[in-house]
């Protein structure tokens, strides 16, 4: 895999390419991606129930992602997919992506203190928190004041979003420090602003199909978004060769029983 010092920009329709490609790679490992989807959410739940669990799951961010980077390079390179390649993260260069969930949870400390002094301090968002459910009842002001931070919250978010979304894959499969990791994918995503665009929107409609389908959609959408940022990242920092479909490999020979 050959890969280059600096990301590559692509025109906005490659997003389509890097979701085709990560639906490529779940068909490659259909009932494992399943199961390891279903572990991860069910690890994360019992997580949450700590008391501190959400900053456990934050630490933890780039461990699991990396486990699907693996799982998807498996994919890539040997149309299968192992169940344990969700824990390679834990076996290998734990402590570099541990470092790099440390730095995810002193980013996100800033954005919620911001968001939650804008939502309790600032009157008109104070007033419509306060609120009973039941009796909810709200002004233009109220509501112009919540949306106002809330905006501001996500649009801190995204530099700490385009840093993270191929630092896990860039850690693991290329062994990048953690720094230059999270650098070298705030650029890939800065330099590929509208294929990401492209990408984001078709990830909205297909999370909004599948809720339709309620859980048996989000099995499928969930792995094959995880699976289209591999695809992304060999796109932007490798070669840059496209999955194979299932569909379009030769033939076999025989009928499997």
């Amino acid at each position: 895999m050959q890969t280059h010092p600096m990301p590559r920009r692509h025109p906005a329709g490659r997003g389509w390419y890097w979701t085709r490609g990560g639906f490529a790679l779940f068909l490659h490992g259909r009932g494992v991606s399943v199961v390891m989807l279903l572990c991860w959410l069910t690890i994360g739940l019992l997580l949450e129930m700590l008391p501190i669990g959400g900053v456990i799951s934050n630490l933890l961010y780039m461990v699991w992602m990396a486990g699907w980077m693996a799982a998807a390079q498996r994919a890539w390179r040997e149309r299968q997919i192992r169940f344990d390649d969700l824990f390679t993260g834990f076996r290998q260069q734990f402590r570099s992506l541990l470092a790099g969930g440390v730095v995810l949870i002193l980013a996100l400390l800033p954005i919620e203190l911001l968001s939650s002094a804008l939502l309790t301090h600032w009157e008109p968002a104070q007033l419509l928190l306060a609120q009973e459910p039941l009796n909810l009842s709200f002004t233009v002001d109220e509501m112009r004041a919540v949306l106002l931070a809330v905006s501001l919250s996500l649009l801190m978010a995204v530099p700490l979003l385009m840093a993270i979304t191929f630092a896990p894959a860039l850690i693991l499969l290329q062994k990048v420090p953690v720094h230059h990791a999270l650098w070298l994918s705030f650029i890939g995503c800065l330099r590929n602003m509208w294929p990401f665009l492209t990408w984001s929107l078709l990830a909205c409609v297909l999370l909004l199909l599948s809720s339709m389908l309620l859980v048996v959609g989000l099995l499928v959408v969930i792995p094959t978004l995880n699976y289209s940022v591999y695809v992304a990242y060999r796109d932007i920092f490798t070669d840059g060769e496209m999955p194979v479909m299932p569909s379009d490999e030769a033939p076999a020979a025989h009928f499997d029983a």
